[in-house]
């Protein structure tokens, strides 16, 4: 198992745990839009209806406020759980029902009970599916449907059974006679119209998924869209922003384990032991924090690729992951910047901070290293060891030290070894043969 897939399961659960969150934020949002609306429509109620019918109405009302506001209570303290809210889900669908379709104690003459189902009252449930959206659970709206769908045809089958009731299929030829033939039976107040009621409760279970399959899809776009965001962002940080997009577009940015020759350069903070011990840890960190990002921006400006942090040293690689012709000409003018940006902005106010550069241009082997545990990509080689050699000179010779086959990868000339001079011969550590080098002829800021 890769260390990405790790990764990426970490970023997922993440995610899963902030669509849990925005969840409860949004059953909150819910209860409050959901009490002022009860609120309202008992205000209505009190508007158009005489009491004591109006007490019926007053009383489901509280009943459909007090499940609510439970709702909104139990998601707010408790850990994200489900079963919660299919609880009250289903309480929400039974109370609505009963409202719905029972009949007014309170009337004088109370209407026949079919008849309270031809008043277009389904209709409200849909109010109660478009709520469960904000649950952000495909799971919980489908099941809002479910209950709705239930709950209304316990109730149709409820009234359909009572004893003054009839149906389609207590009557006989109903089939044979026609829809001309249906008429009066439609007229009549103790019909119940079965098929209409089951049509009423499939189309919403049809709408209850078709919506479930939005909000899953809704999720897995945030989702993908929230992983693409991180990987741009991790690519960021080591990519100059010119090859991020290059990098997020590509399925394979990086390539296999390979050789090409790049420009490779580190840059260390010199004297860093003993500025430490001076300054101690936080103004040693906040010092480290300032040069870093100093050194950063010099190296994307320049179309570089930060690979790694060392400590207080920095390296850097020019040509990772394409190659283009001016790889080596960058490296030398990078090195230039980062010594003009450093002296311009003082990352440490007392004094001036001194960093040494070194860089060098030849093969080296790119590619992902580490084990199945960590997993990062690489470049190594004979070319880093020179690098690394070479700005070790610089406490010695000078603040920035290059190889001659930088210098010659950049075409030579006038433009790139301006205030530089010539070093023939110089050996370096680990190294049999010596190599010639360019050291900036200058002294340190």
């Amino acid at each position: 198992m890769s260390d990405h897939s790790s990764i990426d399961r970490s970023a997922a659960t993440r995610l899963l745990q902030s669509f849990a969150e925005e969840s409860r934020s949004g059953i909150r949002h819910a209860t409050v839009a959901r009490s002022l609306a009860l609120l309202a429509f008992a205000g209505w109620v009190l508007l158009i209806q005489d009491f004591p019918r109006a007490w019926f109405f007053i009383g489901l009302l509280t009943a459909l406020l007090v499940v609510g506001i439970a709702h909104g209570f139990v998601a707010l303290r408790m850990a994200p759980r489900i079963w919660p809210g299919m609880l009250f889900m289903v309480a929400d669908s039974c109370l609505l029902a009963y409202a719905l379709a029972a009949p007014n104690p309170f009337m004088a003459l109370p209407l026949p009970a079919p008849l309270t189902l031809r008043l277009g009252n389904f209709s409200f449930f849909y109010a109660l599916l478009a709520a469960s959206l904000l649950t952000y659970s495909p799971r919980l709206v489908l099941w809002c449907g479910v209950t709705g769908a239930a709950a209304w045809g316990g109730a149709v089958e409820w009234i359909a059974s009572l004893p003054d009731s009839r149906t389609q299929f207590d009557i006989t030829g109903w089939g044979a006679i026609g829809p001309a033939g249906h008429i009066p039976f439609r007229m009549d107040p103790y019909f119940v119209a079965l098929t209409q009621h089951i049509k009423e409760a499939f189309i919403f279970l049809v709408v209850a998924g078709i919506l479930a399959t939005v909000v899953w899809r809704a999720r897995r776009l945030a989702l993908r869209h929230a992983m693409a965001e991180r990987e741009r962002a991790n690519l960021a940080r080591h990519f100059s922003p010119n090859m991020v997009d290059m990098l997020a577009s590509s399925d394979e940015p990086l390539g296999a384990v390979r050789r090409q020759k790049v420009a490779v350069l580190f840059a260390d903070i010199v004297g860093f032991s003993g500025l430490a011990e001076r300054l101690g840890p936080v103004q040693t960190m906040d010092l480290l924090r300032k040069t870093h990002s100093l050194v950063a921006e010099q190296i994307f400006a320049h179309g570089g690729t930060l690979d790694k942090y060392i400590g207080d040293a920095v390296m850097a690689t020019f040509g990772v992951p394409t190659v283009g012709p001016e790889d080596a000409a960058n490296a030398i003018a990078c090195a230039r910047s980062i010594r003009r940006a450093l002296a311009a902005n003082k990352p440490l106010e007392s004094d001036p901070v001194k960093i040494g550069i070194g860089a060098h241009f030849g093969e080296v082997v790119i590619g992902d290293i580490g084990d199945e545990r960590r997993v990062e990509f690489g470049v190594i080689g004979d070319t880093v060891n020179v690098a690394s050699r070479l700005e070790g000179l610089t406490r010695d010779l000078g603040p920035i030290v290059v190889s001659d086959e930088l210098f010659a990868a950049a075409g030579g000339g006038a433009a790139h070894a301006d205030g530089f001079r010539l070093v023939p011969g110089q050996k370096l550590r680990g190294r049999e043969e010596p190599i010639d080098i360019w050291v900036l002829d200058s002294d340190w800021p």
